[in-house]
């Protein structure tokens, strides 16, 4: 009881250190203590000393409070020190080396913010983590036992972070203390370190999968029947555990078989896709590259549609027939093709009852990126009232000349009203990245290539009164398009509005002369207290403004009341004074480079 007074007596002289000797006189804390320092000292002459240093502190004048305070604290260390014990309860044994070859080059100074970022909670600890691994800082053998026990840290990217990508480049030389801190009780952590000792140990570490297997913990045991898929010689044990009353067993004990591929593996899988584990067979089916259970699945497949057909227990049939497809996923072969062709071409099928399934199949016959399963979805355009429109233009856009496209599809946007143009129109967004997209990822942007769009659908958007798709199809210098964009600009003169931002976007790629005036009469319309925060949108076009707006833009960003902005509107005026008159591109040296390839070149 004593030492842990002096414990407590110590954290308070220290505090006092912090704050300074001038606080100590009269300190409640320290006269709490003093009570109990005396009765001590009536049987300890060093508690009685021990006391009066600190009444010497409590009563000091300002003067000498420092000089007191010193003392007390020097009483106390000695004290403390001579208090210390060395020796441990525990059996001493040999401490076991290890073959580690790591230096130890690196300064401990700067190894520090790793190891607190493995061992401590708090925010941004994961950049530090990031930062250490580009740095090389866990190649060093005082990082690792840290960076092993972090794979029990409740934060999950940090294990995940750990686990995949930090462990693994540092091989055999991470096993010592992945061994040494495996609990085969243990939970999602000793699952990750079993599955790297495994990953280094490879056949070594099967009799540890073996145990892990049948007397770890749910987790632990989980992982171990997963990896143990890759031994053949451990079939039967596997099946075993297929059965298993544990749902997490019996899901890890499928995809151990996935990986197996035999015939009995092979059969108990597919038995599982038609029980109470379908569910979990579905994912482990997806993964087997078994060709026998993917023909298995087709004919299972195949009779829950018969039984749809036949108007037979249709939502338990419906029910089967989507796990099937959901299982076909990723399986790149004829068979699935020929067998989804069939399902969308059964008429029978196309009911109510089925509308997920058809989605699903249709889904998946874009999914399959194979050439004869994009010819049959181009199929499906005008079929079912035009159900599959969407897929339809989807597989088009791939394999037909852009004018097949724009003939095929433009005439399914008369009406925006209807269903099968908002279907259309859905897909043509999804198909397409915004601007904003291709300025901040100009190689994405570069991907999608806008040329291979035949020229008339911005036209059609036009007539649409659809302004992102027309920001997003116009290429070259058009009058019809220049015109639009005008007039909805002024209609809707808010620089706050994203739309409105995309369409100067345009004005200025297409050289539009009064584009810089038209910009900034929308700016000062929109007055000066609604602005707070600029996008890259809007920086952009501020930035495209030529020298002789510089003197206009700054007398507006004078009248801003948030400070904030007005600096960033002041900084890009200054900058557009200083920069040298634009020399105007020759039509070659324009055509081709892309919208922000113009941009880009207008800013330097």
């Amino acid at each position: 009881m004593s030492i842990d007074l002096l414990f407590e007596l110590q954290h308070e002289v220290r505090r006092l250190f912090i704050a300074g000797s001038g606080m100590a006189a009269g300190d409640l804390r320290l006269q709490k203590m003093l009570p109990q320092l005396q009765k001590l000292g009536e049987s300890a002459p060093v508690f009685n000393r021990m006391a009066q240093a600190v009444s010497q502190v409590l009563e000091a004048e300002t003067s000498g409070s420092a000089s007191k305070l010193l003392e007390l604290g020097t009483l106390l260390n000695s004290v403390l020190y001579t208090q210390g014990k060395t020796e441990t309860k525990e059996d001493l044994v040999s401490m076991e080396g290890t073959e580690a070859k790591l230096s130890t080059t690196i300064a401990y100074r700067k190894l520090h913010p790793l190891v607190e970022a493995l061992t401590q909670k708090g925010q941004g600890r994961m950049e530090q983590l990031r930062q250490g691994y580009d740095d090389g800082l866990f190649h060093d053998f005082r990082v690792i036992p840290a960076a092993v026990s972090a794979l029990d840290d409740s934060y999950v990217e940090i294990p995940d972070f750990l686990h995949r990508k930090v462990l693994p480049t540092l091989g055999m030389e991470a096993l010592p203390a992945l061994q040494q801190q495996f609990r085969p009780d243990g939970g999602k952590g000793d699952a990750r370190r079993l599955e790297l000792i495994h990953d280094l140990l490879r056949l070594s570490a099967l009799d540890l999968l073996l145990q892990a297997a049948k007397q770890g913990s749910t987790e632990v045991r989980s992982t171990a029947i997963e990896l143990l898929g890759d031994y053949p010689d451990q079939e039967d044990f596997i099946l075993e555990q297929a059965d298993d009353k544990k749902k997490e067993i019996r899901r890890a004990a499928l995809f151990a078989l996935s990986r197996l591929g035999t015939e009995q593996a092979i059969a108990r899988l597919f038995k599982a896709l038609g029980s109470k584990d379908q569910d979990l067979a579905i994912e482990p089916i997806q993964l087997c590259k078994a060709n026998d259970l993917t023909l298995s699945v087709i004919g299972h497949a195949e009779s829950a549609l018969q039984r749809i057909v036949q108007r037979t227990n249709v939502e338990d049939s419906a029910q089967q027939l989507m796990a099937d497809i959901r299982s076909l996923q990723g399986k790149r072969v004829p068979e699935v093709v020929d067998f989804i062709e069939k399902l969308l071409s059964t008429p029978s099928f196309i009911v109510p009852e089925t509308e997920t399934i058809q989605e699903a199949a249709a889904d998946l016959l874009l999914q399959l990126d194979l050439p004869e399963a994009d010819r049959f979805a181009v199929t499906l355009h005008e079929v079912y009232n035009r159900k599959f429109i969407a897929y339809s233009f989807r597989a088009a856009i791939k394999i037909l000349p852009p004018e097949d496209v724009y003939e095929r599809f433009c005439h399914d946007l008369r009406d925006k009203k209807q269903s099968t143009a908002k279907d259309l129109l859905r897909v043509l967004y999804e198909v397409t990245p915004p601007l904003l997209d291709q300025l901040d990822e100009p190689v994405v942007a570069a991907s999608s290539d806008f040329t291979t769009w035949d020229p008339r659908w911005v036209h059609l958007f036009v007539k649409l009164d659809e302004e992102e798709l027309v920001c997003r199809f116009a290429q070259d210098s058009d009058p019809k398009v220049t015109a639009y964009l005008v007039k909805k600009c002024k209609e809707l003169p808010n620089f706050n509005r994203s739309k409105t931002a995309n369409m100067l976007l345009i004005l200025f790629s297409q050289t539009y002369p009064d584009a810089p005036k038209l910009l900034m009469d929308i700016l000062e319309k929109g007055g000066a207290k609604q602005f707070y925060y600029l996008d890259r949108a809007q920086l952009t076009l501020l930035s495209l403004l030529p020298r002789t707006y510089a003197e206009r833009l700054q007398q507006f960003a004078e009248g801003l009341s948030y400070q904030g902005m007005k600096n960033q509107l002041l900084e890009i005026a200054e900058t557009i004074a200083t920069r040298p008159e634009q020399t105007e591109l020759s039509d070659n040296e324009e055509k081709g480079q892309g919208l922000w390839g113009w941009i880009k070149s207008k800013m330097s």
